[in-house]
């Protein structure tokens, strides 16, 4: 080991030596600081319950994004049915101006028929 390492073994015997806990709590101290040093962060339980609370929230956030896709397809159908309609209505309405197109030209054929131009009678 080198002398760093050496040194810093040392220190911190020594200041568990006068370290004015209990052996429980610096046993638990220890233990924390070995896992932090192991790259595992020590227990917290503010955390814990932000973690918590925050997981909660996504979890109503995912909720309300599936609410809101749900409705987004309803109104999709919905504006695809309208749009059907209003194309069958669209689809009547030129039919019916066709027809009554056809109507109205055959009236007027039928009454400027048979008659005699004005300035031809009786010749």
């Amino acid at each position: 080991m080198g002398s760093f390492t050496n040194g810093v073994l040392v220190g911190v015997g020594i200041s568990l030596l006068f370290a004015p806990q209990t052996g429980q709590e610096t046993r638990r101290f220890l233990r924390e600081r070995l896992s932090y040093v192991r790259g595992i962060p020590p227990e917290n339980e503010e955390l814990k319950e932000q973690m918590q609370q925050m997981t909660e929230r996504v979890q109503e956030v995912q909720q309300q994004a599936n609410q809101a896709a749900q409705m987004g397809s309803t109104v999709q159908n919905y504006a695809q049915e309208t749009a059907r309609g209003a194309n069958a209505v669209q689809r009547d309405l030129r039919n019916m101006a066709q027809e009554t197109g056809s109507d109205v030209t055959a009236t007027r054929q039928r009454a400027s028929g048979p008659q005699n131009p004005p300035g031809r009678q009786g010749q």
